[in-house]
């Protein structure tokens, strides 16, 4: 019998690999999607297409819908693919996995000390791994916390996604015009050294098992991103960084952690040192980045969601992953076009690939670039992106 495995966020990018993935595993691939125009949708690689509500419109809409549809279409494995349904699976997990439904995401009380950037950088000092010196004022006051944090800085929402709720301050003005309407519209919020953005950023994408074994990792640096002061990744470069999976690992391993873990960190020109900023607590959205070096992220979760053991995976790294859309937009705003590595014009090569299709699963990118356009007429979207 097919395991029946359903994506929680079948319109976003990351839903492609995996997908992909998953189908050739012979699983039997639903997608939960926002909106028709979107990546995941138009996929070949998708049995199943469901719109559904959104849950961060209406949590209680989205758990009735999941929890009827479930009912009505028993599934083996749940995986959400973004930050609104990873907390949400999170937060409702053991109700989910009580119609047999395995969820692919840690519990409430341990995804929150890695999800929460206050939490986890506390955790970082506990530990020793390098951070931004964050602290709250609420709890310590304003003079102690901009003591220990200093001028520039960064009001960070303890909880969010990307740059959204960001802002750098200069100055005690700064802080009491932005502060306070940061915590009224985002909920508890930090503030954080500001760590200069020349340096180069990685990501590193953990999975732990239950017996606290790392059973796959991958590295790879942000070649290139946009917005340039700091954005999404455009270009990654998969590389070995065997330190970041060992120093990470610690992390986990404090937290308990049991799943898949995406790590954004960079080196702090400053210093030489990699600093970490962030868990994101689910698949991120520069995964195929892993697959296409070698290591099955998808595999992984099947293989635990059915109790199999777990697999060996060779890391090759080397492999080039882009976004052909935000590629474009950074041409367009980037001096430095012409100087890039890896460069700009190589199109194609036996190790570059693309996040937002391919030639075997054409029509996502078409579907992505629409939706990417749609997204870009946002105002509240635009202003996500910049700090």
């Amino acid at each position: 019998m097919k395991l029946r495995a359903l994506l929680l966020d079948g319109h976003t990018i990351q839903a492609l690999p995996m997908m992909k993935a998953l189908t050739r595993l012979n699983a039997e691939v639903t997608i939960f999607c926002e909106d028709r125009i979107s990546y995941g949708y138009f996929s070949r690689y998708a049995r199943h297409r469901v719109l559904c509500p959104a849950p961060k419109t209406d949590e209680t809409a989205y758990l009735n819908f999941l929890l009827e549809y479930i009912r009505m279409h028993p599934q083996d494995l749940v995986i959400p693919l973004f930050n609104d349904t990873a907390e949400f699976a999170s937060r409702h997990k053991a109700e989910i996995e009580t119609s047999g439904s395995k969820v692919d995401i840690p519990a409430w009380e341990v995804f929150i000390r890695g999800h929460d950037k206050e939490l986890l950088m506390e955790a970082c000092k506990a530990l020793g791994i390098p951070h931004p010196r964050t602290a709250n004022p609420e709890k310590i006051g304003y003079e102690k916390a901009i003591g220990y944090v200093g001028y520039p800085c960064l009001i960070k929402p303890n909880l969010g996604a990307g740059a959204k709720g960001i802002k750098i301050i200069h100055s005690r003005e700064n802080f009491e015009r932005y502060y306070q309407t940061t915590v009224q519209k985002f909920g508890a919020s930090c503030i954080q050294e500001f760590i200069p953005q020349t340096g180069t950023q990685y990501k590193v994408q953990l999975y732990r098992s239950e017996s606290g074994a790392i059973v796959a990792s991958s590295v790879y640096e942000k070649s290139r991103y946009y917005p340039l002061d700091g954005g999404t990744s455009t270009c990654n470069l998969t590389i070995e960084r065997p330190d970041l999976v060992g120093l990470y690992a610690r992390v986990l391993d404090y937290l308990d952690w049991v799943g898949m873990a995406d790590f954004d960190c960079i080196e702090d020109p400053r210093d030489g040192i990699v600093k970490l900023m962030e868990i994101n607590p689910r698949v991120p959205g520069t995964i195929k980045a892993s697959f296409i070096s070698g290591v099955n992220f998808a595999e992984v979760m099947v293989d635990r969601a059915l109790g199999n053991g777990y697999k060996s995976y060779r890391y090759m790294p080397g492999k080039i992953l882009r976004n052909f859309a935000t590629e474009l937009l950074w041409f367009y705003k980037s001096g430095d076009r012409f100087h890039t590595r890896p460069n700009w014009f190589r199109f194609f090569g036996k190790n570059v690939y693309y996040a937002d299709g391919a030639w075997s699963d054409p029509l996502p990118m078409i579907a992505g670039f629409l939706g990417g356009i749609k997204k870009l007429a946002s105002a509240d979207f635009r202003k996500s992106k910049h700090k």
